[in-house]
C-alpha cells in the first residue's frame, strides 16, 4: 500500500490509521441534497434572476440603472426563494444529546 510506505517514520501512524478507520465506518444520512439546495439553489436563482430581469428589462433603463435593478430584484427573488425552502424543510433538527465518548449518527460526542 503506497500509504504504508509514506507514513513508515511517522510515530503517529498507529493512531492516525486507527482514527481513518473510524471515520471510513461511520454511517450518518447523506447531506448531498442539502448541500445542492442550501449551496447550489439559491446561486442558481440569483444567476438566473440576473439574466432574466436584464432581458426583461433592456430597454426601460440605460445600463447603470439597468444593472443595479437587476441585481436589487435578483437578490430579493434569491432571498424569497431562501425563505421558501427554509420554510418548507421546517426548523433545524435539535441534536440529541450524548455522553462523552458514545457514538450517536457516526459523531462521537
Amino acid at each position: 500500500m503506497k500509504s504504508d510506505s509514506y507514513c513508515s517514520g511517522c510515530s503517529q501512524k498507529d493512531t492516525c490509521r486507527q482514527a481513518y478507520e473510524k471515520l471510513g465506518k461511520a454511517t450518518g444520512p447523506n447531506v448531498a441534497w442539502k448541500v445542492i439546495v442550501a449551496f447550489l439553489v439559491p446561486i442558481g436563482v440569483f444567476i438566473g434572476g440576473l439574466a432574466g430581469s436584464q432581458l426583461l428589462l433592456r430597454g426601460r433603463f440605460e445600463e447603470k440603472t439597468l444593472i443595479l435593478v437587476s441585481f436589487i430584484l435578483a437578490l430579493c427573488l434569491t432571498l424569497l426563494v431562501v425563505f421558501v425552502i427554509r420554510a418548507v424543510s421546517g426548523p433545524f433538527e435539535k441534536k440529541e444529546h450524548c455522553e462523552k465518548g458514545d457514538f450517536h449518527g457516526g459523531n462521537s460526542r
